[in-house]
């Protein structure tokens, strides 16, 4: 099985580990970006387009990334799918008796993506955390020790 991951991902991950709320965006372990039943099913000439939702965990933006990345390895014969970042996929337009095999390989680019996320993002993620919240003690404490000696100096 081929595994999708960006050589520029931990210094992408880097790049943000000043922004507070990006340390707070995480999703869950074990819970997986998932691909919904699809709807808004159009055929017309043999060509069939559909809606494909996400379900489960919300996609956020390393995991998105991560799914764009996996698109460069999209096969040249199949119709690459369209991201909506804040809803799903479509698919299409494509021929009716490909679909089958587009569809196992979009199950397979998000299984990438979700498995890249798990391996790669979420472990730096929770590394960023922690030095965000032993820095904050650090500077908590440098605070405190700063204070006290303010008070004996200055009453």
């Amino acid at each position: 099985m081929t595994t999708f991951s960006n050589p520029r991902l931990t210094e992408r991950l880097k790049a943000h580990s000043a922004a507070p709320e990006f340390l707070t965006v995480e999703v869950e372990p074990g819970r997986d970006v998932s691909l919904g039943p699809a709807s808004q099913v159009e055929i017309v000439d043999e060509q069939v387009g559909c809606w494909i939702p996400f379900v489960g965990a919300e996609p956020d933006e390393h995991w998105l990334q991560l799914f764009r990345d996996a698109a460069a390895s999209w096969p040249t014969h199949l119709v690459e799918p369209q991201l909506d970042e804040d809803r799903g996929i479509w698919l299409g337009p494509l021929p009716v008796h490909a679909l089958e095999e587009h569809a196992l390989t979009l199950k397979q680019r998000v299984d990438a993506a979700n498995r890249d996320y798990h391996h790669h993002v979420l472990p730096e993620l929770r590394r960023q955390h922690e030095e965000a919240v032993r820095a904050e003690a650090e500077r908590r404490q440098l605070r405190a020790t700063v204070e006290s000696q303010l008070r004996e100096l200055f009453g």
